[in-house]
């Protein structure tokens, strides 16, 4: 709460100023465990396409002309890793400048009907290694993002179904190429295959989903865990006290309402979200269904070219395992690794877009903090600090570049040793540092 105060209070005493113009997890702590790439969430990066706006101003325009878009991303990343190891596990700094990501989208708009649909090629990095079971070819690790289609029931009401992002909180919480600590811990830009309904207001909001599975696993080398999104999945055999689980049956909701909205532009303005997510958990070695139970609420502000967010998740999930219940082994970009089934999430996020005015690039840094404070007896908590900024082509919007500096304690995607166990039991509990450049070129 004093974070929270904190930046708002800020963020009421900062002058209106104009909005400038539109502007993995380490795989060093074992040789052979596969690991994930650092990810951007689609509406922060220009290849992916956002869901249809709820109410686009032409949803009843009988002049509205049917839309299909295509378009194509490729992104290339230099990371600097400063706790890393080496094939005999001494301690070193690690420098590698390496391919990321091919992104193939779609993007259909018309009078009553919309749809996306995106999917990545992975590979051929230092990532995917063949330290680490792969062959190390471009596309040799690659899913479905997101697709789904959607009608327009009025210009405030819209139903959609497909894998799709699941209505909790905002689909993206911060500014952060990575996402936060949430992604991590599958709470944050989750993508499941359901049926969902949202209407949007002038004050109000809500949304409302049923999802009967999560979204459909790839191609990789991982059992269940080559997709997007971080969810809840069967454990690969390098994971210690790895669960066999799925997630079915999730219903999910949120509601958005405007607070303080003021009559001009620039003005202070404030939101807040709650959001709830209940859903079964299956075993596949017991049988038995288990549940989750996850709740959020949040503040967002802004202010002119200000913007500011806190958050506080509480996560309860009870899988029935044969063995540990107090973790739960989660699934994304071909690996899978092991969080705590019971704790609470806080998260907070101060940044602003600034004009550059000649310069061919607008940036908006940003500085935001993440922690999951676990119940369990002896398990470390997990935090992340994340000092970023957004660099984005004035002219073309073609070019898009990501440069984060992360500190993380216990964190499964910052420093050697922490992926596997740092978001359950925990790492070192020492604090680890990278630094990540993701630059994007997108047609």
């Amino acid at each position: 709460m004093l974070t929270a105060i904190t930046l708002l209070a800020a963020l009421a005493a900062a002058p209106a100023t104009p909005v400038a113009a539109t502007p993995a997890p380490d795989t060093s702590d074992t040789i052979t465990t596969p690991v994930a790439p650092a990810e951007t969430a689609t509406q922060k990066d220009v290849a992916a396409l956002p869901e249809a706006p709820v109410a686009p101003g032409a949803a009843t325009d009988s002049t509205q002309k049917a839309k299909l878009k295509f378009g194509v991303g490729i992104r290339g990343r230099y990371d600097l890793r400063f706790n890393d190891v080496g094939g005999n596990g001494q301690r070193r700094t690690s420098s590698h400048l390496s391919f990321d990501t091919l992104a193939l989208t779609a993007d259909y708009d018309s009078e009553h009907f919309f749809g996306a649909a995106q999917y990545r090629f992975y590979g051929g990095s230092f990532i995917y290694g063949k330290a680490s079971g792969y062959q190390n070819y471009p596309g040799e690790v690659n899913y479905l993002m997101y697709g789904y289609a959607g009608a327009k029931l009025s210009k405030k009401d819209t139903v959609t179904v497909g894998v799709q992002a699941v209505p909790f909180d905002e689909q993206y919480w911060g500014s952060s190429l990575l996402d936060d600590l949430g992604f991590v811990l599958g709470m944050e830009e989750t993508y499941d295959l359901g049926v969902k309904y949202a209407h949007k207001g002038d004050r109000q909001q809500f949304q409302l989903g049923f999802f009967p599975s999560s979204g459909p696993d790839g191609m990789g080398i991982s059992l269940d865990g080559s997709r997007y999104s971080t969810n809840i999945a069967r454990a690969d055999s390098y994971v210690p006290n790895g669960s066999q689980n799925d997630e079915r049956n999730m219903v999910i909701g949120s509601a958005r309402t405007t607070l303080i909205n003021p009559a001009g532009k620039g003005g202070f303005k404030l939101d807040a979200m709650g959001s709830a997510w209940i859903s079964t958990i299956h075993n596949y070695e017991t049988n038995r269904n288990g549940s989750k139970h996850l709740f959020a609420a949040s503040l967002i502000a802004t202010k002119g070219a200000w913007h500011a967010k806190t958050l506080v998740a509480r996560q309860d999930i009870n899988p029935r395992n044969p063995g540990r219940n107090d973790m739960i082994t989660v699934g994304g970009f071909d690996a899978s690794y092991n969080i705590a089934t019971h704790g609470t999430y806080v998260f907070a996020e101060i940044g602003r877009d600034i004009d550059t005015g000649k310069f061919p690039l607008n940036v908006e840094p940003y500085l935001n903090y993440g922690k999951f404070i676990k119940d369990a007896a002896g398990f470390q908590d997990s935090e992340r600090f994340d000092l970023g900024a957004v660099w984005t082509s004035k002219h073309s919007k073609h070019v898009k570049v990501f440069s984060e500096l992360l500190i993380g304690r216990n964190d499964p995607y910052v420093g050697a040793g922490q992926f596997i166990s740092g978001g359950a039991q925990g790492g070192d509990n020492r604090y680890k540092v990278s630094f990540m450049l993701v630059a994007g070129y997108y047609f």
